[in-house]
């Protein structure tokens, strides 16, 4: 179910403006509560378009903070194996991590309006809760990461 909500808010932030890792940072702040203040986006406001140089999909990037602020926050260190973890589901799923690889393999109908962007946003989000909370509730006692609230 939070995987779904997650996919859905990511690609409405897309569409309000926000960028692939401002998407998936806004995704968590509202599925799980977790602190995305204006200086994290501020941070994230780079990540889009590969970082500007078609490098790292910026959808990936925000995964990847993401787990590092739920990793701050748990009692139990997930650190580097998560974000590995992260990747390689990613690569599988999109068969690139490059943002420029990963437009090549779109077709001219899914750049028009970048909706292949908003799609792969809204599926990284999906990704996100999955592999993050299969990992959270493995390792975390019950209940952690368990409201939808926000504390903000």
């Amino acid at each position: 179910m939070r995987e779904l909500e997650a996919s859905q808010i990511a690609s409405e932030s897309m569409k309000d403006g926000n960028n692939c890792c401002q998407s998936v940072l806004l995704a968590a702040e509202r599925v799980w509560g977790i602190p995305v203040g204006d200086d994290i986006l501020a941070a994230a406001s780079l990540f889009g378009g590969g970082m500007g140089s078609g490098c790292t999909c910026g959808a990936l990037a925000g995964m990847i903070m993401v787990a590092g602020i739920m990793d701050k926050k748990s009692c139990t260190p997930l650190g580097v194996k998560l974000a590995q973890q992260l990747h390689d589901r990613f690569k599988e799923k999109f068969g690139a991590t490059c943002c420029r690889a990963i437009r090549k393999k779109q077709g001219a109908f899914h750049k028009i309006g970048n909706k292949a962007c908003i799609e792969l946003t809204a599926q990284t989000a999906k990704i996100m809760v999955q592999e993050l909370e299969e990992v959270l509730n493995a390792e975390q006692p019950a209940g952690y990461i368990t409201d939808n609230t926000n504390p903000k």
